[in-house]
C-alpha cells in the first residue's frame, strides 16, 4: 500500500472521528483528534479548518486565525478558511474585542496570582460580557468563586463552559468538586440508585388462584417415580447410543480442525510479525516526517510574521522599528518563494530609501546633541545600505566621542572600498595620512 495515501487515509479517520465529536459538542475530544489528523496530513484543510472553528468557539479567536492562515497558506484553492479570515477582516471589531480580552484575561489572571480576587472577578466579567464562549475566563472565575467558597456561582460558570464544551476535562473535575461541597453528588447518586433498585412486592400484587386442585402426596411421588423411569429407559435405549457415536465423531472433527487452525495460526504470525515490524519502521519515519514539517511550518510562521511586523512598522513610518526587525532577519532561512519575494520587495525598500531617513535623523541628533543616538542611527543607517558619505559621518562621530579605533576601523573600510569617492580622501586626512 502506498505510504501517503496511507497517512491521508488515517488522516481521514481522524477527521471523521473529531467532526462527530463537534457536532456531539465535545470540542475538547474534537480538538484532540484533528490535531492528530494534522499530524498524519498537514494538508487536510477539512481538518484543519474546522479545528479553527472549535478555537474560534472557545474564544480563542487567534488560535483561530493562525489556523486558517496556514490552511490559506498550504492549499489556497477552494478553501473555506478565505471565507473565514473575510468575514473577520469585514468585521475589524472582532480583532479589537478580541485583543482586549486577552489583555483583560492576562491581567485577570496576574491579580489572582497576587491574591487581588476582586480585581480579577471584575476583568473576567468584562471579558466574559463581550466573549460568552471565552471557556478560559469561565474556568478561572470558576476557581475563583471556589477559593471564596462560592459554590453555586461557581457551578454557573463551570455550567456555561459544558454548555459550550460539553467534555471539557478541567471543568468536570471542578463541577464534581462542587457538587460535593453543594450535596448535590448525594442527591443524583440517590436518584440513580432508586432508578436501578427493584421495588419490594406488596400483598396486593400476589395473585391468588380461585380454584386449586387437591393432589395426593404420594400420587405425586408414584408420578415423579414413573417418568423418571421412563426417561431413563428411552434414554439409554435409543438416545446414548447414537449421541456417542455423534459425539466421538464430532470430537475428532473437532480435532483435526483445531490442529488446521494451529498451523494456520501459526502462520499468520509470522506474517504479522514481519509486518509488525515493516509498520514499526514507517511509522518512525513517519514522525520524523511530521517533525520535519511541523518545524517547517513554525519556521515558516516565524518568518511570515516577522515579515509582516516589518511591513506594519514601515507602514506608520516607524523606520527605526522596520530596519531593527529587517537587520535582525536571518535571509539564509527564507525558502517559500512567495515569502522570499516579499523579502526582495522590503530590502529593496530599505536599501532604496530608509536607510537615507535613518541618516537624516541621527544628523538631527547629532546636531542636537544626542551623539548616542545618532551613533546608533548612522550604524544602523549604514548596516542596510553601505553608504560612503554616512559611513565617513558615522566615523568623525565617533572621534568626537572618543572611539578612536572604531572611527579608524571606517576610515580605512572607506578608503579600500571606495577609492574613486571623494570621502576617501576625506578619510585619509582625518585618519592622518
Amino acid at each position: 500500500m502506498n505510504y501517503d495515501k496511507t497517512m491521508e487515509r488515517i488522516a481521514n479517520c481522524y477527521y471523521n472521528l473529531g467532526l462527530e465529536r463537534a457536532r456531539l459538542r465535545d470540542l475538547s475530544g474534537a480538538a484532540e483528534l484533528l490535531k492528530k489528523s494534522l499530524q498524519f496530513d498537514k494538508y487536510q484543510k477539512d481538518a484543519r479548518n474546522l479545528l479553527g472553528l472549535i478555537f474560534f468557539e472557545c474564544g480563542e479567536t487567534a488560535d483561530a486565525l493562525v489556523q486558517w492562515v496556514i490552511s490559506m497558506n498550504l492549499l489556497p484553492d477552494n478553501n473555506m478558511a478565505d471565507y473565514y479570515l473575510g468575514e473577520i477582516q469585514r468585521k475589524p471589531a472582532i480583532i479589537r474585542i478580541c485583543s482586549d480580552n486577552v489583555k483583560r484575561y492576562n491581567r485577570a489572571l496576574d491579580y489572582a496570582q497576587n491574591n487581588n480576587e476582586d480585581l480579577a472577578i471584575m476583568q473576567l466579567n468584562q471579558v466574559i460580557q463581550d466573549s460568552p464562549n471565552y471557556i478560559k475566563a469561565h474556568i478561572l472565575l470558576a476557581l475563583l468563586y471556589m477559593k471564596r467558597e462560592d459554590w453555586i456561582k461557581a457551578g454557573r460558570s463551570l455550567y456555561k463552559v459544558l454548555k459550550i464544551d460539553r467534555n471539557n476535562p478541567k471543568a468536570l473535575v471542578l463541577m464534581d468538586e462542587v457538587k460535593q461541597n453543594t450535596g448535590r453528588k448525594e442527591v443524583e447518586q440517590s436518584k440513580l440508585k432508586n432508578v436501578f433498585s427493584h421495588r419490594k412486592m406488596m400483598d396486593d400484587d400476589v395473585l391468588v388462584p380461585q380454584e386449586v386442585k387437591q393432589i395426593s402426596p404420594w400420587m405425586v411421588i408414584i408420578n415423579i417415580l414413573v417418568g423418571l423411569i421412563l426417561a431413563l429407559f428411552t434414554f439409554n435405549l435409543l438416545v446414548l447410543p447414537a449421541k456417542t457415536k455423534v459425539l466421538n465423531a464430532g470430537k475428532n472433527q473437532e480435532l483435526i480442525a483445531y490442529t488446521e487452525k494451529l498451523d494456520s495460526a501459526n502462520r499468520q504470525y509470522s506474517d504479522l510479525k514481519e509486518q509488525y515490524s515493516q509498520l514499526e519502521e514507517r511509522y518512525e519515519q513517519a514522525t520524523q516526517q511530521i517533525q520535519q514539517y511541523q518545524n517547517a511550518n513554525e519556521s515558516f510562521m516565524g518568518q511570515y510574521q516577522a515579515l509582516n511586523q516589518i511591513n506594519m512598522a514601515y507602514e506608520k513610518d516607524d523606520f527605526v522599528l522596520a530596519a531593527q526587525l529587517f537587520t535582525g532577519l536571518d535571509a539564509s532561512q527564507i525558502v517559500d518563494e512567495n515569502l522570499l519575494g516579499q523579502y526582495q520587495s522590503i530590502k529593496h525598500i530599505m536599501e532604496s530609501s530608509v536607510y537615507q531617513s535613518l541618516a537624516d535623523k541621527a544628523t538631527e541628533a547629532w546636531n542636537g546633541g544626542d551623539q548616542e543616538q545618532a551613533a546608533e542611527l548612522y550604524l544602523l543607517s549604514v548596516t542596510l545600505h553601505e553608504e560612503p558619505e554616512n559611513m565617513f559621518l558615522l566615523a568623525r562621530l565617533y572621534q568626537s566621542m572618543g572611539r578612536t579605533d572604531d572611527a579608524n576601523s571606517l576610515f580605512d573600510k572607506i578608503i579600500g572600498s571606495y577609492p574613486d569617492s571623494p570621502y576617501a580622501e576625506k578619510s585619509r586626512q582625518a585618519r592622518g595620512y
